[in-house]
């Protein structure tokens, strides 16, 4: 047991080291190197570009990119714009070329084409016509037109080219200079070559233009060897000769902007040597080529040369060997003879770099893409590496970060380090790997331990309770085991395996075989706090109990969750903040924190290459390594930005494996495929970014135009103004666009050069701000609009790379839909002028014809209103003679009453009997009342009603005059100013009357001093109450005023109810009669 702990605590590397000496006489593959290509260094992809692909003609004689990104080729039989996937092409009878053949391209800094053309001969002799064309716009016209003031003639003008500035160079004849040109700056005189003459006949030095060399600024002149040539930088000239060359070939500049050429002479045929010219003007033989990687260049005879116009690569080539490619870091051979048909007569004419770091070479076979990186992955034990396992799927994984690795690849466990790669074979394919108490295990259907003495793994005879696919060190003793049915524990001291169920659910519960029990367990980790977990297809797994005791010590618990049930799990990691980044099968990555148990999803739709995700590795710069069947995705958790890799990045396969990674305490990750394991150091990509700014751009524009009935081609005009415009009957438009990264499909890599439109499409997605909510995904580089509201939109789209990175440059194209005429606001300005116009000529026309309406009705009332006037005349005299009658009559009444007053009055004076006087001043009283009443009557103009303030104050002091005598009485009015009719004046007159005379005469024996209160209050409408008091002894207690014998108190009786009412009695510091009555409207109603 301590010699376990010993090697437990070990260094991986010093264990893995050991473990290599134990099988010196193991199966060993060493992988032969070239002494040309390091092919495991770096990745080269290429394609091939011709008239499959839409190109006007095999032969394509040079190329440049705009600065819009697209890539414009000149070729035999015209000039094409390549966007990736589509040509178009441009030509003398289409477009108004002076020519089609094509022998040379340039751009200015205003992005500008510069098309120089050839004859129709083999060889590129220039014919001195050149023409300008907008590459926006693609109007033509000739060099003399674009500038009438040229400082030259066009057709001096015998080659064009770019040197990886924004200027162009060009070379005149008659006589030979140099010339520079820029939008900003314009034309410049560089260099007249005075030394030069012409040779043989007037066409010669238009051959020589493809001999001349522009890169980085720098021009190399020349005609023929023979004579001076020339090499230019900014203001500085130097000059020297080749006299005894055969063949001279400009490579490029080292370093120090020195200009290398490779060249044969007529003393030594088949082999170049390279030359530098140095800052004396002078050329001397080039040291250490090696550290340029020039050394295989060196005594070989090369057909052709051929630098990029950026300085930064040259191609070289061998008709009967092979294809080459220089970049100052490697030298490297990029296509074999066997690769191309008819690769001997290949012959090449222009090398140039795109803004993406691609090369585009064009030769006589079209043109040939392609793009070298550097590898940042290094494969073990892939089938072209090992040939002892023919299927290359690996699982297990082991590294100790010191480059020695071994894994399980299908039947057998291989190890690989500096001295090469060693395997064993297995009879069962294995799985799982791990180092436990000193000694390696691997798993399948047995579990295996390498044997020290034996020098092979040797199964234990228990058979574990199912296949093994991880294995995990718990410690000296024990090692978890996770099968395709569940976990079981091996005790290493014991050699027993022994089942490890899972604990009971927690409420009581055994979880079921197809709910709680484990299948497929893929990996186990342990977190941040210790705790061991296991990643089963099912849910996740915790592991409890005491780990330095027995198996049977140990317990296993599934962790419960809605959320995982429902998931199909093939790895799991935790992160330090407690969330778990999950790889479901078909469902892409989910961050879900069990705390708030709430969860995002990142599939295809984030940017993924497909859902199916294998294993998960994490970085130290918050990244995700995760592997998944196209690819291996690196996923940062913080900004959720994505790069994929696969096989033009430099992995062996792009489809993973399940259970197949492992990360080494060195930091590195490796991750294991159907071809072998891949490995890398993630601070090698730091560098990387997601953000993506490749140019996306309008191919074509196409409008259905109502009016015309047609569909037309816009895309000039959307070009040129930015925006789409669609009237009402334009029914619908079409828009291609293009993510311009010329991306090379997978399978294109090194062997097997592949034609263009094979590449993988990129998915796109667009969306109408003002109209979608969300983005529409397609997988088509083309949309068709129709049915839109009428409105101002936004058209915005955006592409998705290989990678499934999303690019951060869009398209976004204002959008309006005009509104139909009858919705414009003119039309409807129109429309309400019109409406206003007939509204005011109808009312016009009524308005005339109220008048004459008017008018008729004007006399017919004039007429009513005299017929009525007299009327009212008449009746009005009527009336004024009926108020004077019934003032009159009034008037007579009330005289009457007077003189029976006054009759009763003297005969009240002639009799003795004081009885008989008392009645007849009782009646003289009444009568007084009513004649009171009348007088009002005819007093005001009102013959109907009386003022009831007025009637019953006169009628107060009236009683009161009669009876006050002796003792003084005050009276208290309390009456409202209301008028009350003459049916209710009267019968209330004769009431007051009554009670009044009967306090006069009988209320004040026994006082000093008497008060009268009358008040008159009114109730409601048409409804008052009378309420009459004096300071007298009042009535009698048992005195009941219905049986009453008196005639006073009867005539009060029958007059209340005359009018309306009821008398109540009740002595109350005095008598007090309260009478609620009505006029003769309420009584009436009432009726």
């Amino acid at each position: 047991m301590a010699a376990r702990r010993v090697w437990k605590t070990a260094p991986r590397r010093f264990r893995i080291c050991w473990f290599l000496l134990l099988f010196p006489n193991a199966l060993q593959v060493l992988g032969q190197g070239d002494s040309i290509r390091t092919s495991l260094e770096y990745t080269i992809t290429k394609r091939l570009l011709s008239v499959e692909n839409g190109f006007a003609s095999h032969e394509v004689f040079c190329g440049v990119q705009d600065s819009s990104g697209f890539l414009w080729f000149g070729t035999r039989n015209g000039l094409n714009r390549f966007d990736g996937t589509k040509c178009l092409l441009f030509t003398r009878q289409r477009n108004g070329l002076q020519e089609n053949k094509v022998v040379q391209l340039a751009i200015d800094d205003a992005n500008y084409l510069f098309l120089q053309y050839g004859s129709t001969g083999f060889q590129l002799t220039t014919i001195g016509k050149v023409d300008v064309m907008d590459a926006t716009t693609q109007e033509v016209k000739t060099l003399t037109e674009a500038f009438p003031k040229l400082p030259f003639k066009e057709q001096d003008v015998y080659w064009i080219a770019n040197d990886g500035t924004d200027e162009i160079s060009f070379l005149t004849a008659s006589p030979f200079r140099y010339w520079r040109y820029s939008a900003k700056k314009g034309f410049r005189l560089m260099l007249e070559m005075k030394s030069w003459v012409r040779q043989d006949s007037l066409l010669d030095y238009r051959t020589t233009g493809p001999v001349n060399t522009f890169i980085q600024g720098t021009a190399h002149l020349k005609l023929v060897n023979q004579q001076l040539q020339y090499v230019v930088k900014d203001k500085k000239v130097a000059s020297f000769r080749q006299d005894d060359v055969l063949r001279s070939l400009p490579i490029g500049l080292t370093d120090d902007n020195e200009l290398l050429i490779t060249y044969n002479t007529s003393a030594n045929t088949d082999h170049f040597t390279v030359d530098k010219l140095d800052g004396r003007g002078q050329l001397v033989p080039a040291q250490n080529l090696g550290q340029n990687h020039l050394d295989a260049v060196k005594d070989r005879y090369w057909f052709q040369v051929w630098p990029a116009t950026d300085g930064q690569a040259t191609a070289f080539y061998i008709a009967s060997d092979a294809l080459y490619l220089w970049n100052r870091r490697a030298f490297l051979k990029v296509m074999a003879k066997s690769e191309l048909k008819g690769f001997e007569n290949l012959f090449i004419y222009r090398l140039f770099p795109d803004k993406l770091g691609n090369l585009w070479l064009c030769t006589s076979s079209g043109v040939m893409q392609l793009t070298i990186k550097k590898n940042r992955f290094k494969p073990y034990f892939s089938t072209s590496q090992q040939a002892m396992e023919p299927n290359g799927q690996a699982r297990g994984i082991l590294a100790d970060g010191q480059g020695n690795v071994i894994a399980n690849v299908w039947g057998h466990t291989f190890i690989q380090n500096a001295e090469g790669i060693r395997g064993f074979s297995h009879n069962f394919i294995n799985y799982g790997l791990a180092w436990h108490g000193g000694a390696l295990y691997t798993g399948g259907f047995v579990l295996s331990k390498f044997n020290e003495t034996l020098k092979r793994f040797v199964g234990f005879p228990m058979a574990p309770p199912s296949e093994v696919w991880s294995l995990y060190s718990l410690n000296d003793s024990l090692l978890l085991l996770g099968g395709i049915n569940g976990f079981s524990v091996f005790n290493s001291s014991a050699n027993r395996i022994t089942a490890l169920p899972v604990a009971a659910a927690s409420d009581g519960r055994r979880g079921s075989a197809t709910s709680a029990d484990a299948r497929f367990v893929y990996r186990f980790l342990r977190d941040k706090n210790g705790k061991v977990w296991a990643v089963a297809e099912n849910g996740l797994y915790q592991l409890t109990g005491n780990a330095a005791g027995q198996g049977n010590a140990l317990q296993i618990s599934r962790l419960q969750s809605p959320f995982l049930n429902a998931l199909s799990l093939l790895d799991a990691w935790q992160d330090p903040d407690g969330a778990w980044w999950l790889a479901a099968n078909g469902e892409g990555l989910y961050r879900w924190d069990p705390k708030t148990n709430s969860s995002r999803q990142f599939n295809i739709t984030a940017g993924f290459p497909s859902d199916v995700l294998y294993r998960i590795e994490p970085d130290a710069f918050d990244n995700l390594w995760i592997s998944s069947d196209y690819g291996l995705l690196r996923f940062n958790r913080k900004n959720f930005s994505i790069n994929t890799y696969t096989t033009t990045d430099g992995i062996s396969h792009n489809e993973f494996n399940r259970t197949s990674s492992f990360k080494a305490a060195d930091g590195k990750l490796y991750f294991g495929g159907l071809n072998g394991v891949v490995g890398f150091d993630p601070r090698d990509f730091k560098t990387d970014t997601s953000q993506l700014r490749v140019p996306l751009r309008v191919i074509a524009f196409n409008q259905f135009v109502g009016s015309a009935n047609e569909l037309v081609n816009k895309t000039a005009d959307l070009t040129q103004n930015q925006r789409i415009v669609l009237e009402p009957d334009d029914k619908f438009f079409t828009l291609d666009f293009q993510l311009l990264d010329f991306t090379i499909r997978e399978g294109s890599r090194e062997g097997s050069l592949q034609s263009a439109g094979h590449q993988n499409a990129g998915r796109y997605a667009y969306k109408i701000e003002g109209l979608d909510e969300n983005w529409v995904y397609i997988n088509e580089n083309s949309v068709r609009i129709s049915g839109l509201p009428y409105g101002d939109y936004v058209l915005r789209v955006r592409a998705q790379n290989r990678e499934g990175a999303w690019n951060k440059e869009e398209l976004s194209i204002p959008l309006r839909v005009l509104k139909p005429v009858y919705l414009q606001w003119y039309f409807i300005l129109t429309v309400l002028l019109l409406i206003g116009v007939l509204i005011y000529l109808f009312i016009q026309f009524r308005v005339k014809q109220l008048a004459r309406e008017k008018r008729r009705l004007e006399e017919t009332v004039n007429e009513r209103t005299m017929q009525l006037k007299q009327s009212l005349s008449e009746q009005t005299a009527l009336l004024l003679e009926k108020d004077v009658l019934m003032k009159e009559i009034h008037h007579r009444v009330k005289n009457n009453l007077q003189v029976i007053s006054g009759l009763l009055e003297l005969q009240g004076k002639s009799l003795t009997d004081e009885v008989a006087r008392e009645a007849l001043q009782e009646g003289r009283n009444r009568v007084r009342s009513i004649a009171l009443i009348h007088q009002n009557l005819y007093q005001f103009e009102n013959l109907s009603s009386i003022d009831l303030k007025r009637f019953t104050a006169d009628l107060c002091r009236q009683v009161q005059s009669v009876f006050q005598r002796e003792k003084r009485v005050s009276l208290a009015i309390d009456v409202p100013d209301v008028h009350l009719d003459i049916d209710s004046a009267v019968p209330l007159g004769l009431i007051l009357n009554e009670l009044l005379s009967n306090s006069f005469k009988y209320a004040f024996h026994d006082v000093s001093e008497g008060e009268i209160s009358v008040t008159i209050g009114v109730v409601s409408e048409g409804r008052f109450r009378l309420t009459y008091a004096d300071n007298g002894p009042g009535l009698p207690p048992n005195f009941d005023p219905g049986r009453a014998s008196t005639l006073g108190l009867q005539l009060v009786n029958d007059l209340s109810r005359q009018i309306g009412g009821r008398v109540h009695y009740q002595t109350q510091n005095g008598a007090m009669c309260t009478i609620n009555f009505t006029n003769r409207e309420v009584r009436k109603n009432q009726d």
